[in-house]
């Protein structure tokens, strides 16, 4: 939906790229034709002066083009919330007439049955195990999911946060890591994103989150908030010393007006490049009241013993409406 603010606004944009472009190209037109090289290579001028014209129309295009979306951010919050409020229209299922047996059609037929429920239990049995082994991994024969945490990422020169269990390195007791963010659209559009991760043994871990999104709105003169919340369980699938892969599966919730939650499902690791770097990225899909609530996240870390600073890169869909971020924070393994 296209509210009539936003055509105002594309049709404002449209005229200006249209002056912009058609002003800019007759500067260039008129420097070509005086300028030695276009008097000297006439025949040239008309070919280059099409060349330009697409690539000035191309260039301005996306530069308007950019400008128009960050403006479009006023309201994004007050967007999220009104959708998220939205009322969930409910389906009617269509009616299913049972079939009655046909006669006739007796006892010789519980033979073929008994063959297809054991050939449809051996594939779902076979999915299952699949699916645990992608999920869980096998302990027995992979030597990586018997790493143990360590005291904290890069302790020793190219360990992140497993190490062999046998290594000086590994966390006897409890971690935490505990890391917040101030995320930065525009001047209009800011937030901050806590995070902690409690870390009792090496085998999965629990996290939890917490956005909070402020937006001022110069047409109303006032200020929207929005708070997210969300907690997971966590498995690192992959438990390598300088890789560590796993998934998330929790619940999410919204506060404010909207006092609303869903279920949460996503993916995070960490790759240790070389001491101090190391590079962190999640991505986590849910939905509120029918309504998406995505977040990706990506971030270099630099480590500084049991201190780490982030700068990242933030994306969160919440309804409709999606949000950029650029991110910059401090964290601590305790």
């Amino acid at each position: 939906m296209v509210y009539l603010y936003d055509t105002y606004l594309i049709g404002i944009y449209f005229v200006c790229y249209e002056i912009m472009i058609h002003s800019f190209i007759h500067f260039l037109k008129v420097y070509y034709a005086q300028s030695p090289f276009g008097q000297g290579c006439r025949f040239l001028s008309h070919t280059a002066y099409v060349q330009r014209s697409a690539f000035i129309h191309i260039l301005l295009f996306f530069i308007v083009l950019i400008y128009s979306f960050d403006s479009y951010a006023q309201g994004k919050i007050d967007t999220s919330t009104k959708e998220l409020n939205k009322e969930r229209k409910q389906t009617t299922p269509n009616s299913i007439n049972p079939k009655r047996p046909i006669s006739g059609y007796g006892a010789h037929n519980d033979f073929e049955k008994e063959i297809e429920n054991t050939i449809v239990g051996s594939i779902v049995g076979g999915m299952v195990r699949v699916v645990a082994w992608a999920l869980v991994g096998n302990y027995q024969e992979e030597k990586q999911l018997n790493n143990r945490i360590t005291v904290y990422p890069y302790c020793s020169q190219f360990i992140g946060n497993y190490a062999k269990k046998d290594s000086i390195q590994v966390r006897r007791s409890i971690r935490f890591d505990i890391e917040d963010q101030f995320l930065f659209s525009d001047k209009e559009l800011y937030g901050n994103h806590f995070k902690a991760k409690l870390r009792p043994f090496h085998y999965f871990y629990f996290q939890t989150e917490m956005f909070q999104l402020v937006e001022y709105n110069k047409a109303l003169d006032k200020h929207a908030h929005l708070l997210l919340y969300n907690l997971d369980f966590c498995y690192d699938r992959m438990r390598f010393e300088r890789f560590n892969i796993g998934w998330t599966a929790g619940v999410n919730y919204v506060a404010n007006d909207v006092k609303k939650g869903g279920f949460a499902f996503g993916f995070q690791t960490d790759i240790f490049i070389t001491k101090p770097i190391s590079i962190f990225s999640s991505v986590k899909w849910s939905s509120v009241n029918g309504q998406a609530l995505n977040t990706f996240e990506v971030q270099g870390r630099y480590h500084q013993k049991n201190f780490f600073i982030t700068l990242g890169y933030q994306y969160l869909r919440i309804a409709s409406p999606r949000y950029n971020f650029a991110s910059l924070g401090l964290g601590i393994y305790l």
